[in-house]
């Protein structure tokens, strides 16, 4: 029993810690923006406030803490890269980035709940205004566009909708910026066969700006 015991311990693999860099004190603005989409200050703004939904809950010395997990989603988010390639950057593991990667997401859009379409008259004719400054096109008050954003195959009878045009399955993602490049709606989750026109026509904006002009 005693050797049974000795020869586990013996055999056991012991943790790997490595070792983890600190991109924001090592990085400039420049390089900041290039791996991760945002300067030093916005990105301390981001930690600071999903700090409190992903602030490590353990005595571990070796915890991920919420600096790390932020900069892995956005690293992940911007360029798209492997799990593997963002933990290898980072000194994390793949299976860790798979974990926490939702939950940071998750608390990042908590945060960021402020794209917002005006709802005042006043801020919309200035809208107008600013587009018209721009192409000398009247009556605008955001651009519209809208992209496929793939994802894995599903079966039932809700499958054919969520074919898109290059017959994969897909969601419509839809975006609207005022003349700023600020977005000011944003709505996911549309079946693959909607169009721009038919959902712009169709959905919230097409009343919210009947009603606010």
């Amino acid at each position: 029993m005693a050797s049974a015991l000795f020869l586990r311990r013996a055999l056991r693999r012991e943790g790997v810690f490595r070792d983890r860099g600190q991109p924001l004190d090592m990085l400039d603005d420049v390089d900041l923006i290039s791996r991760y989409r945002f300067p030093r200050r916005v990105l301390l703004e981001l930690i600071d406030g999903v700090d409190a939904h992903l602030g490590p809950v353990t005595n571990r010395s070796h915890s991920i803490p919420t600096q790390l997990q932020v900069l892995c989603t956005l690293r992940y988010l911007a360029k798209g890269d492997f799990f593997s390639e963002v933990g290898d950057i980072h000194g994390i593991s793949k299976s860790s980035l798979s974990v926490f990667l939702p939950r940071v997401c998750r608390a990042l859009n908590l945060f960021l709940d402020n794209i917002i379409f005006p709802s005042n008259a006043q801020i919309l004719i200035r809208m107008k205004e600013e587009f018209y400054g721009i192409a000398r096109f009247p009556n605008v008050v955001g651009a519209i566009d809208g992209t496929l954003i793939p994802i894995r195959g599903m079966s039932g009878e809700d499958e054919p909708i969520f074919v898109c045009r290059k017959n994969s399955p897909a969601l419509n993602i839809q975006g609207v910026v005022n003349a700023k490049m600020r977005y000011i709606y944003f709505y996911r989750g549309l079946k693959a066969v909607s169009t721009d026109k038919k959902t712009v026509f169709s959905n919230y904006i097409h009343g919210h700006i009947r009603i606010s002009i």
